[in-house]
């Protein structure tokens, strides 16, 4: 009995170790393109990694408290479009947990900003997916930004 209770208690911390399933890696695939289409400013490939409807939230800490912004993709998308490729470079620093429940998931992704070869800025993506077909798509971006 006491193995038993073992094998049960072991084996979440077993299964966390194990490999990532083929959901997680199409999740790492759409944050590595999303990166990659801000960076060679390719609006085609940007818009394909969201939603029609999504929606970006950016949160900030200023002098009169957090504050959060709203941005729809589709502005986002038009903002990057003035830049030039290379000027904006967002880079993973780490992958967080990755949770998938059938058509939706979430990603926790730190990352470091750089504008025009310069540091710019850190923080944390969090990322809502949802499932479009085959394919999972970023519905909700929540960011933050600091030092």
């Amino acid at each position: 009995m006491r193995n038993l209770f073992l094998l049960l208690f072991l084996f979440p911390l077993l299964a966390m170790g194990q490999s990532p399933t083929k959901d997680e890696e199409q999740i790492k695939v759409v944050i590595l393109k999303t990166f990659s289409a801000m960076k060679s400013v390719d609006s085609v490939a940007l818009k394909s990694c969201f939603t029609s409807n999504a929606l970006l939230h950016i949160s900030q800490v200023k002098p009169e408290g957090n504050v959060v912004r709203e941005v729809p993709a589709t502005k986002f998308i038009q903002n990057v479009m003035t830049r030039k490729p290379g000027e904006m470079d967002e880079r993973v620093l780490s992958w967080g947990p990755i949770l998938i429940d059938q058509e939706i998931a979430t990603a926790w992704v730190p990352y470091e900003f750089y504008l025009n070869g310069k540091f710019s800025h850190k923080g944390v993506d969090v990322f809502i997916f949802v499932k479009s077909g085959n394919e999972f798509k970023i519905k909700t971006l929540l960011y933050n930004m600091h030092q």
